[in-house]
């Protein structure tokens, strides 16, 4: 619960990070004009990267702890203000936030009248509650977010008759068919689901077929000519793709997909890291980073999914693209971001929330067994520590130069 780059303040560390954090601002900027949702992602990851620093700042300070910065992002001061107790700011690198309590470890020299505010003072409760209050807020927001989205909107449920998209230069856009058209039937069949297209064009490549479609309310007939789907394939191709159609839930049936969501999206994430940091994995991602063109290629607007972990730039970048102007994708991606954080910060390791709590337990459980209080000398651990924040800022790194390949297209 401190900032990692709080060393780096002069000299080359310090252009160093001013230089990442100009890389990154950047990026985010560029991607701001290419997709208009972009602001959208970006306030709501620095929403969830204050709420969960507000749950540690909250817990701590009902704990009676002493919490002297609150702070969003990591690096050198840009702004900062001082209120009681504590420091509030802004950072220069936007990759995350942090709130520094006094005492997390025997090492960190504590005035003696501040000494009963420390954590390390705190009853193992209430350093669990601190520790994992964080956690509890991203897993809290993900379940009220996939709440609202399912509420409000339902669940996928297959193909509708609605188009989605049109491909350029294809019959259907020659023939002026446009996203939002309901196709309601095709050579004088009705089309009551999406499979009904695909059998009425099929045997129809080059001949004239009506189309008869609503638009804003209104039918309408078009003519259009499917052509050969390829040269080894003749049945009919005319060019769209349909949108979702969406089942209704209710608030129960809301409440229930949202508890199961978070149940297959732990699951998912799990197996992903586990993935991730296999042999093969690693593999995987050593290859994107030296070969020309990553896994998933480079979008340059056109890719929205990668076959590897992103980070912040990432995020904007394919949650730009997957979001398009739907708040329900919007909401549904927050809520998965929010998931994703909360799990990867209970890794048991320091420094990660996890890493505390996993040190919490055992001075908890070692205490017992021993019949005295027992606390774990961070000096043994700051090996551990050092090499935990070199390989995940190693990673950060890489991942960042990954996402900005993908996102210029290269």
């Amino acid at each position: 619960m401190k900032d990692p780059l709080e060393e780096t303040t002069e000299g080359a560390d310090r252009q160093g990070t001013v230089g990442l954090a100009v890389v990154v601002i950047a990026a985010l900027l560029f991607l701001t004009f290419r997709y208009p949702w972009v602001m959208g992602i970006i306030a709501g990851l620095v929403l969830l990267i204050m709420l969960h620093e507000a749950g540690h700042f909250i817990v701590a300070r009902r704990a009676g702890m002493k919490a002297t910065e609150f702070f969003l992002g990591f690096g050198p001061r840009i702004w900062s203000f001082k209120r009681g107790d504590t420091e509030y700011g802004v950072k220069a690198i936007p990759a995350g936030g942090y709130v520094r309590i006094i005492g997390m470890n025997n090492l960190e020299e504590v005035d003696p009248a501040d000494e009963l505010r420390t954590y390390r003072h705190g009853t193992f409760g209430r350093r669990m509650a601190v520790v994992l209050a964080g956690v509890t807020v991203n897993f809290m927001l993900a379940l009220l977010l996939f709440f609202v989205a399912f509420a409000a909107r339902g669940v996928p449920d297959g193909p509708s008759t609605t188009i989605d998209e049109v491909v350029a230069g294809t019959p259907a856009a020659r023939g002026g068919l446009e996203s939002g058209d309901r196709i309601v039937a095709i050579d004088g069949h009705p089309v009551d689901e999406w499979d009904d297209v695909p059998e009425a064009i099929e045997t129809r490549a080059g001949e004239r077929t009506e189309f008869v479609i609503e638009r804003e309310g209104r039918q309408q007939t078009l003519t259009i000519t499917p052509r050969e789907r390829s040269a080894t394939d003749n049945s009919g191709f005319v060019g769209v793709a349909p949108k979702n159609a969406f089942r209704s839930l209710g608030i129960v049936g809301a409440a229930r997909e949202s508890v199961e969501m978070i149940g297959r999206g732990t699951a998912g994430t799990v197996d992903g890291l586990v993935d991730f940091f296999s042999a093969s994995g690693l593999s995987r991602f050593s290859d994107d980073i030296t070969e020309s063109t990553p896994s998933g290629g480079g979008s340059g607007g056109g890719g929205a999914t990668v076959d590897r972990p992103v980070g912040i730039i990432g995020i904007v970048d394919i949650g730009g693209e997957l979001a398009d102007g739907n708040v329900w994708v919007l909401l549904e991606l927050l809520a998965v971001l929010n998931l994703v954080v909360g799990l990867f910060n209970l890794i048991p390791l320091p420094p990660f929330d996890g890493g505390h709590a996993a040190v919490a337990c055992y001075e908890q459980i070692a205490s017992k067994v021993r019949g005295r209080t027992v606390r774990v000398d961070y000096r043994k651990l700051m090996p551990v520590t050092a090499v935990v924040l070199m390989v995940f800022l190693t990673l950060g790194l890489s991942i960042m130069y990954l996402d900005i390949r993908h996102a210029i297209g290269g």
